[in-house]
């Protein structure tokens, strides 16, 4: 009697469920990863972006605040508020001014959004300071984290749950 050689049918759906498993584990391991690698580049952009703002007082008195975002220097970073000026988005003023080499975007590629899963850069000029905002992914979300700030309603509005002190203005 000659013997076959060969996989069973068992053996062949157990090897495929082992791959589906491992396949899943590294995917989720791989969103994991992405997501850190978001956020840390979202740190950065406001850091750079907290220095450009800085240079551009040092030479025109201002965090980007006469005539740049909403007319105070507030909202999103990318946004022409006016539509034809005299304002002019808050990117702009520090693109042309040569505070900034290049246009910073958020991560996601978005420039404005709404909803608790916004992610783009807004920037607010309060009483109290200058601070530049972003929606971390991997940092829980509350209604007060944004609270210190004078547009406190951000966190519940576009979820931006991390802000970054420029100065004291």
């Amino acid at each position: 009697m000659k013997s076959k050689s060969g996989f069973t049918l068992v053996e062949l759906i157990v090897v495929v469920v082992a791959i589906a498993i491992l396949f899943g584990i590294l995917s989720v391991v791989y969103m994991g990863i992405m997501s850190d690698a978001r956020v840390a580049q979202r740190k950065d952009d406001l850091a750079n972006l907290a220095k450009a703002i800085q240079l551009y007082r040092m030479d025109n008195g201002d965090y980007a605040k006469q005539g740049c975002g909403n007319g105070s220097g507030s909202g999103w970073l990318h946004s022409d508020y006016d539509g034809a000026g005299p304002n002019r988005p808050i990117y702009t003023c520090l693109l042309d001014g040569g505070y900034l080499t290049q246009t910073i975007v958020d991560p996601s590629g978005n420039n404005s959004c709404s909803g608790l899963n916004c992610h783009a850069y807004m920037m607010a000029n309060c009483s109290t300071g200058v601070y530049l905002f972003a929606n971390l992914e991997t940092k829980p979300q509350s209604s007060t984290d944004v609270d210190e700030t004078c547009y406190s309603s951000w966190d519940t509005s576009y979820g931006m749950n991390y802000i970054l002190k420029v100065d004291q203005e």
